[in-house]
């Protein structure tokens, strides 16, 4: 799978019904907006600009990191937890980054 693909593949598997939450339960876009910030904040403390491809790499080695943890992505109905707020977040993130 080409990296460009990361997003979309994310997104049909969980990311796109977490941010349809938004409209339902604010929290959750609070909990985006948090997540969010931090994303920036590590990005930028590996002395990095917040860009698509900087966010394309961290959702690829986040994804990564958490499936070799043994974490899979949440079904609808099923409570959120950290990592899908954290992947949601960033898909999130590289709609609203102009490109390069």
């Amino acid at each position: 799978m080409s990296d460009q693909h990361w997003p979309a593949r994310i997104r049909s598997e969980f990311a796109q019904w977490v941010l349809d939450l938004r409209a339902q339960h604010p929290g959750i876009g609070a909990s985006l907006d948090q997540h969010a910030a931090a994303v920036r904040q590590a990005i930028r403390a590996l002395g990095e600009r917040v860009s698509p491809v900087s966010l394309l790499a961290y959702l690829i080695g986040y994804w990564d990191g958490a499936h070799e943890k043994g974490w899979r992505a949440p079904q609808p109905g099923q409570p959120l937890d950290f990592a899908a707020l954290r992947l949601s977040a960033v898909c999130l993130m590289l709609e609203s980054v102009p490109a390069a």
